[in-house]
Order: structure tokens, then C-alpha cells, then sequence
């Protein structure tokens, strides 16, 4: 008897949304410290030292800027502490250029290290 309770459909349904549920809030429990890391690079791909990095927050009519940081000597980045759902990052040196990028989170303050680095571009004049 209960053996074809534990094979019924429903049981295996039900417990196999159970099952994600609770990974998926194990995983989100341990990657909530907001983080927030990556590079800086110029045209040719060289690590940008010195470059100024801003977090932040974006929403659908204005970016709201909670941290800045400065590039180490191998382009490197880091924020901690963020809260955000949509994160707008923006690198920049004076003479080398800008990048900027926005990147949408699953969860709020999700660890995010970025996999290609912001690759700094000439600014358009005027």
C-alpha cells in the first residue's frame, strides 16, 4: 500500500516541487551577500588600472549610484553589501574611455561575478 502511494503521480509531483524549492532557497541563502566583481580592460583587452567603477541600482526611469570603487593594478573590481534586483555598473578613465553595462538578478542581492570584463570605449564627443 504504501509503496503505490509513494509512486503515484502525485506524490512525485508534489514532492519534486518540494525538492527544487527547497535547493533553489538553499542556494539563495547562500549567495545573498551581494557581490558584485569583475574587470576592467581597454580596447585591446590590457587590465585598466586606476579606472573608477560605479554600482547602481537601476529602475525604469533612473540609475541611483551606491558605491564606487577603483581598479587595482589587474583591472579588478569588487563591491560587497549591494541589495539590488537590477544593477547598472559603469567603468571609466579619464583618456582611455567608458563602459557601462545592466544586468538583471534573480534574487535580491545575488553574488554576481561578471564572466567578460567591461572593455572601456572612447566617449562619443558633443
Amino acid at each position: 500500500m504504501w509503496w503505490s502511494i509513494l509512486r503515484s503521480r502525485y506524490t512525485i509531483t508534489f514532492g519534486t516541487i518540494a525538492i527544487v524549492s527547497i535547493l533553489w532557497n538553499i542556494y539563495v541563502v547562500l549567495n545573498d551577500d551581494g557581490k558584485f566583481s569583475g574587470r576592467v580592460v581597454d580596447m585591446q583587452g590590457r587590465p585598466v588600472a586606476g579606472a573608477t567603477v560605479k554600482l547602481g541600482k537601476k529602475s525604469l526611469v533612473s540609475i541611483n549610484f551606491h558605491g564606487e570603487e577603483i581598479t587595482d593594478a589587474e583591472g579588478r573590481f569588487a563591491f560587497s553589501g549591494h541589495a539590488f534586483y537590477h544593477v547598472h555598473i559603469e567603468a571609466k578613465k579619464q583618456g582611455l574611455g567608458i563602459s557601462k553595462s545592466d544586468h538583471h538578478l534573480y534574487f535580491r542581492g545575488q553574488n554576481m561575478a561578471l564572466s567578460d570584463p567591461l572593455r572601456l570605449r572612447p566617449e562619443p564627443k558633443g
